[in-house]
């Protein structure tokens, strides 16, 4: 695991994951950020200049994703008339992808080219 929970609570300051949750969802932004940025980010990330942002963007997807979870999709729910309301907005993938360009964007690991020979 690259992101620790005390990472997560002390230097990102997340309090909305719990501590029993957090490997199970942070490995799931983890793999969507290793899919995002083309198996670049697989290895061991220390030293790496980009390490903190990497970090910081796993946090941050992890919530998003842990949001999602909670929710199932639905942004209302009225049970006295059975009414309930889903999220046709923007996808989970693409917002999660946004988070990982905020964060990673000026680095290359994103750039799905060719580099030259």
């Amino acid at each position: 695991m690259k992101v620790d929970y005390s990472f997560y609570a002390d230097t990102y300051g997340g309090n909305r994951i719990s501590q029993d949750d957090w490997q199970r969802i942070s490995q799931k932004a983890e793999q969507r950020l290793d899919s995002y940025t083309f198996g670049r980010c697989s290895g061991d990330w220390e030293g790496e200049s980009w390490c903190n942002r990497a970090k910081c963007a796993v946090c941050e997807m992890s919530e998003i994703l842990y949001a999602d979870e909670k929710r199932n999709g639905k942004t209302s729910e009225n049970t006295d008339g059975y009414s309930v309301s889903y999220d046709t907005g923007k996808s989970l993938s693409g917002t999660l992808y946004d988070v990982a360009q905020v964060y990673l964007g000026d680095t290359g690991l994103l750039y799905a080219g060719v580099d030259s020979c």
